[in-house]
């Protein structure tokens, strides 16, 4: 049973109750329910439709102040990276494209923006990550003052990945569990919104033992699913894409042949593999399995320093070079690549107008595609 745009079952229900005392004007008791676009709007900072039941919270001071917060952080977002990221995209990696079905983007958690102005429009991204899945916020059953702190708090974890490009896992942890904020769902809602797609359904799912996704309460799902399109979509746009973000572990405990994840992404061949801030643990024998999965499964890759040995990758890819590489940060130091210090010091890589990964200047990042041999 899917939702067909509204919330019916599983939480997703925002039961209006108590607003004789939160509301300052009467509305019925009986539940409403609210699209999932409309909320995905109303996280962003966007304007609801006239009829949504979220008109109400407009003129609270806490949902003005989110409001003016968030469309000064998203078009400050967009001006100093994203415009950037889109552009170079467009011009170096899209030509080589033969339009992928799949994007698969390990180890990114919820980092839907990042991947969606590298590859837009492919009809079906797949993230991955060890972040919680989370709840939608039931907004109504909560005060003013519980209002403010959840939505401050949620631009506040916002804000960090606009400033570093990457989710840092031990810290989301911290931020998840705080004023109401559990998990990566209301993420994904503000970064589909921000991204100009129209949300048009989501359910919480989990893989079966052949890694089909099938729908499941949220106690029982290891994966989020949104249907979504583009905002005044083209006629090569796809009519619908799919946005998954599992939880998943990677490491060769949780990732090997036969397992669900494994099996669902097997089921997917021939796709692009988008590798950020990876942590390098694909340079580690204990992620051994994704690794060679993804050289294996990609008809594309593209990935900074901390994702596949680039002197492996070079094996089954022709690779091509953007940026400068100056190594990795000093919490990385082991995981510095001579052989890529060659390739960089021969003059054959070309620039990179933006930061990406840990090194977030422009003048000291690096970013490698390659195309399968």
């Amino acid at each position: 049973m899917g939702f067909d745009q509204r919330y019916s079952v599983m939480n997703f229900r925002f039961a209006i109750t108590g607003l004789a005392v939160f509301l300052a004007t009467a509305v019925p008791a009986s539940s409403q329910e609210i699209a999932f676009n409309d909320l995905a709007r109303f996280v962003s900072g966007k304007p609801v439709p006239a009829g949504s039941p979220l008109n109400q919270l407009m003129g609270y001071h806490s949902v003005r102040k989110h409001y003016a917060e968030t469309i000064a952080l998203s078009e400050k977002w967009q001006e100093a990276r994203l415009s950037k990221i889109q552009q170079w995209a467009a011009t170096e990696l899209q030509p080589q494209l033969t339009r992928p079905a799949t994007v698969k983007y390990m180890f990114g958690g919820p980092d839907f923006v990042h991947v969606v102005s590298v590859f837009p429009g492919v009809p079906e991204y797949i993230l991955a990550g060890l972040e919680p899945l989370g709840t939608i916020p039931d907004f109504f059953s909560m005060d003013e003052p519980t209002l403010d702190r959840y939505l401050t708090h949620l631009n506040y974890t916002l804000r960090s990945i606009s400033r570093r490009n990457f989710f840092i896992t031990t810290e989301m942890r911290e931020d998840f569990g705080k004023e109401g904020i559990d998990g990566v769902f209301p993420v994904l809602l503000y970064f589909a919104a921000l991204t100009g797609h129209e949300v048009i359904n989501g359910d919480y799912v989990k893989l079966e033992a052949d890694g089909s996704a099938v729908i499941a309460p949220a106690s029982g799902a290891s994966g989020i699913w949104l249907r979504i399109r583009k905002e005044n979509a083209g006629v090569n746009d796809p009519p619908e894409q799919n946005l998954y973000y599992f939880k998943t572990d990677l490491s060769n405990n949780g990732f090997k042949g036969g397992s669900p994840f494994h099996n669902f992404l097997s089921a997917r061949p021939d796709s692009v593999a988008y590798l950020k801030a990876a942590s390098f643990l694909m340079h580690t024998e204990n992620f051994s399995n994704i690794r060679n999965f993804m050289v294996g499964d990609s008809k594309w890759i593209l990935q900074d320093a901390s994702g596949i040995p680039a002197e492996f990758l070079n094996l089954y890819f022709n690779l091509k070079f953007y940026g400068n590489y100056v190594g990795p940060i000093d919490m990385f130091s082991e995981y510095d690549q001579p052989w890529l210090r060659q390739v960089y010091g021969s003059g054959i890589a070309k620039p990179l107008p933006f930061g990406t990964g840990y090194r977030m200047k422009d003048s000291d990042s690096i970013q490698i595609f390659g195309v399968r041999k």
